[in-house]
């Protein structure tokens, strides 16, 4: 008898086109294998939790509002710092220039579709919405052990919760919130705060927190060892740990191809904690840089 081996390849793939709200599953192919997902959002916030689920479940809901206006008189309050948004006003009062004429006498039924496309295949399950005209708010819960790398662009937060493993988060104008973790975490964003607070890290892994706009506001736990590289143009840094700062000095420079000779000083201001450990790169244009102690 003839020994057959038969390996199973799934591919789910599901295109949701104008609703509103809805939810669905995407399991793994192999449950007792190492889970990752990849999340590409582009207009709208994502929320992520870990449970003790082995698939994905996705909920999913458009914001449409009326004439495509948003309300953004609490702006400031969601963003965190006062400012740290940048706004464009576009001149919207010609009416005839920009087609409202054509809307005499008529009700608005639509607003846009909505796009979002779930997929698994090899134990990688992937979340995409590429619509850039209507915002969606997603919510996905997943195993807590997972590798994710999560993604928006432009009109909405992440916020992750509850997840051990590596997490990459960036954010091109929203703010960045992880809560809960054991493992890794680095974040971008552009405009918006980095809240990160671990419950245990990677021994040995180097961080990275960078944003242009916003507050980085790191929790570590009261026995971890790292050594701090941290930059801001425009705030303040602070500490509840004790730590060894160490001096910036003036480097002298040649340069190879014009000979000019440079002095510069290092604007990076540099702290070991508890002896020090792996390097964590902070750094923000506009913002405060806070390292608490949990």
């Amino acid at each position: 008898m003839k020994n057959v081996l038969v390996v199973l390849v799934m591919l789910m793939s599901v295109a949701l086109r104008a609703q509103d709200s809805g939810e669905f599953t995407v399991p793994f192919s192999s449950p007792t294998s190492p889970f990752k997902l990849l999340v590409d959002i582009k207009t709208g916030s994502v929320k992520i939790k870990g449970t003790a689920r082995k698939d994905v479940y996705v909920k999913y809901s458009s914001e449409k509002d009326n004439d495509g206006d948003r309300d953004d008189d609490n702006d400031d309050e969601k963003r965190g710092r006062s400012g740290h948004r940048v706004k464009v006003n576009v001149d919207v009062n010609d009416g005839e220039k920009h087609g409202r004429s054509n809307r005499e006498g008529l009700k608005k039924i639509s607003s846009g579709t909505m796009n979002l496309e779930a997929s698994e295949y090899q134990n990688t399950v992937k979340v995409n919405s590429d619509n850039w005209g209507s915002r969606i708010e997603v919510t996905i819960e997943v195993p807590s052990t997972i590798t994710m790398k999560v993604k928006t662009y432009n009109d909405g937060d992440l916020d992750v919760n509850n997840i051990t493993g590596t997490v990459e988060l960036i954010n091109y104008n929203g703010a960045i919130t992880a809560t809960g973790i054991s493992g890794t975490v680095v974040a971008e964003t552009y405009n918006g705060d980095i809240k990160i607070a671990y419950d245990k890290l990677t021994p040995d892994t180097p961080l990275s927190y960078a944003n242009y706009n916003g507050d980085i506001d790191l929790t570590f736990p009261t026995g971890f060892k790292g050594s701090f590289k941290m930059k801001t143009k425009q705030g303040e840094i602070y500490s509840g740990f004790d730590t060894q700062v160490q001096k910036a000095s003036p480097v002298t420079k040649t340069e190879s191809k014009t000979g000019v000779y440079k002095v510069v000083i290092d604007d990076w201001v540099k702290a070991d904690v508890n002896g020090g450990g792996p390097e964590i790169s902070i750094q923000t244009y506009n913002g405060d840089i806070y390292l608490r102690k949990k």
